[in-house]
C-alpha cells in the first residue's frame, strides 16, 4: 500500500507534466500545478473519512477508492481528457489519504512512545524507497516505450497493491489486560493451598 501510493506521487511529480502536454494537449503551468496539488492535497481527507471506519476495513476502502481513481486516470490518458484526469486525480489522491492514515492508525495502535520512532522510520523507509525505485525503473524504461505505457505500469502495481490489501488487511489485536492473577504472579507456579474448614 506504502508502495504504490508513494510510487504514484512520484509518478506525478516525474512524468504527468509530459504526460499533460503531450496527451492532454495542455501546457499551462496552472493546470499542470493543479494536476499535482489534486493527487497531494486532498489526501488529507483521508484522516476524518477513515476514521469512520475500522483500521482493515478503511485500508480497503481507501485503496479501492485508489484504484478507482487509477482506473479513470488511464481511461483519460487513453481519450485525451483533461478533466477527467483531474477528477480521477482527486479520487485516487482521496483514497490514498484513506487507505495510509489507517494503516498508519493500524500500526501505531497500542504502541509506546518509544515503539513510536522505528515504527514511523520504517515507514517512511518503504514510502521512499516506493518513490525512488519505480522511477528510477520508469525513468530508464522512458527512453524505449511511451508514456502511457509507463503510465500503465503504474496502473498494475496500484492493482496489485489493491489485492493485496483486499485479502490481507487486518485489525489490530488489543492487548490482553492482566489480571490480577497472572500480574501477581507472573513466572512463579501456581501453588494450590489447602484451606483447613472447622
Amino acid at each position: 500500500m506504502f508502495l504504490a501510493t508513494w510510487a504514484t506521487g512520484a509518478f506525478y511529480q516525474a512524468f504527468v507534466p509530459a504526460l499533460v502536454e503531450d496527451q492532454l494537449h495542455t501546457h499551462s503551468p496552472l493546470i499542470l500545478g493543479l494536476v499535482f496539488a489534486a493527487y497531494m492535497a486532498l489526501s488529507v481527507l483521508g484522516a476524518p473519512i477513515g476514521g469512520r471506519f475500522t483500521s482493515a476495513a478503511a485500508q480497503r476502502i481507501g485503496m479501492i477508492i485508489f484504484l478507482a481513481g487509477w482506473t479513470g486516470i488511464m481511461t483519460a490518458i487513453t481519450i485525451g481528457t483533461l478533466p477527467l484526469f483531474i477528477a480521477a486525480t482527486i479520487v485516487a489522491g482521496v483514497g490514498q489519504g484513506i487507505a495510509i492514515s489507517a494503516a498508519t492508525r493500524g500500526l501505531l495502535h497500542d504502541s509506546t512512545l518509544a515503539d513510536q520512532a522505528p515504527i514511523f522510520s520504517a515507514i517512511y523507509l518503504i514510502c521512499y524507497s516506493g518513490a525512488a525505485f519505480p522511477s528510477l525503473v520508469s525513468g530508464q524504461l522512458s527512453n524505449a516505450l511511451p508514456l502511457p505505457r509507463i503510465a500503465l505500469g503504474y496502473g498494475g502495481l496500484a492493482v496489485a497493491a489493491t489485492l493485496f490489501t483486499v485479502l490481507a488487511a487486518r485489525n489490530p489485536t488489543p492487548a490482553r489486560p492482566e489480571t490480577p492473577d497472572t500480574a501477581g504472579h507472573r513466572g512463579e507456579p501456581h501453588r494450590h493451598q489447602d484451606l483447613a474448614r472447622p
